[in-house]
């Protein structure tokens, strides 16, 4: 049996210094390595969420951004629209001016057209009397000188 003891106690020694060793090992780790470890860990994971949180906050304003700049599209729109719309109304007002004004100005010229024609058969109309009256005087002379000839 004490050559079992022989042989279990230096692997009981071994095994307890290697205990030993491992639990002031993890000690010290645990105190210098692990906390520092897990303190930068920490930090990093309220570094993300920061970076998250950031990150939602600024999609969110650029979303309210790109709807502030949809509404101010969609005014510049419905501005355009009534002013092309004031456009064709102005066109068409200028355009039954213009209407007006040529109809009035066809229809003077073709009243001072009627004038003249007016005019110019009541000048024939007056030459042909004064011919007539001529040709009779000249027929009536003619009749006297014979009757008195």
């Amino acid at each position: 049996m004490e050559e079992i003891f022989k042989i279990i106690n230096p692997m009981t020694s071994t095994i307890f210094w290697l205990i030993i060793v491992f639990i002031i090992l993890f000690i010290v780790l645990w105190k210098f390595a692990l906390k520092p470890v897990n303190k930068m860990i920490t930090k990093r994971q309220e570094d993300i969420r920061a970076s998250i949180d950031n990150a939602d906050r600024q999609k969110l304003e650029g979303q309210q951004y790109l709807e502030e700049q949809k509404k101010q599209l969609d005014l510049a729109k419905a501005e355009a629209k009534n002013i092309i719309e004031e456009g064709k109304a102005e066109a068409r007002k200028i355009k039954d001016e213009i209407e007006k004004k040529a109809n009035a100005k066809s229809k003077a010229i073709l009243d001072s057209g009627l004038e003249e024609i007016k005019a110019e058969r009541q000048k024939s109309v007056e030459a042909v009397k004064d011919q007539i009256v001529d040709i009779a005087m000249n027929a009536t002379e003619k009749i006297i000188m014979k009757n008195l000839s």
